[in-house]
């Protein structure tokens, strides 16, 4: 399975004086796993994330594209806020990153 494919959810990001801490879950096929920003940190917990939803990638790569996830999925709720314009530069961004990911397969 590609880390692209996992669903990411609950997303909830705390900010305290530019400190960023965060929640989320993460599932696929019948399996969940609650995950702490903090846990991406750590290569055992990559790896274990990689064998636990049998992910393609290599670590290092795994967690970037969570990152990116995370940052996509945090834009969401806050695209009132951000401009008329910022959906359409959203969609832009989501189909460009896309279009990368197919340039790696």
């Amino acid at each position: 399975m590609r880390t692209n494919q996992l669903i990411l959810s609950g997303l909830h990001i705390t900010e305290d004086e530019y400190s960023y801490k965060g929640q989320f879950i993460l599932s696929a096929q019948g399996k969940s796993r609650s995950v702490d920003m903090d846990d991406l940190e750590q290569s055992s917990f990559i790896s274990e994330l990689k064998s636990f939803f049998d992910l393609e990638e290599p670590a290092g790569d795994i967690r970037n594209i969570l990152m990116d996830m995370i940052v996509e999925k945090a834009h969401i709720s806050s695209r009132f806020v951000e401009g008329k314009n910022y959906e359409e530069t959203s969609k832009k961004e989501k189909v460009e990153r896309g279009a990368r990911s197919l340039d790696r397969a």
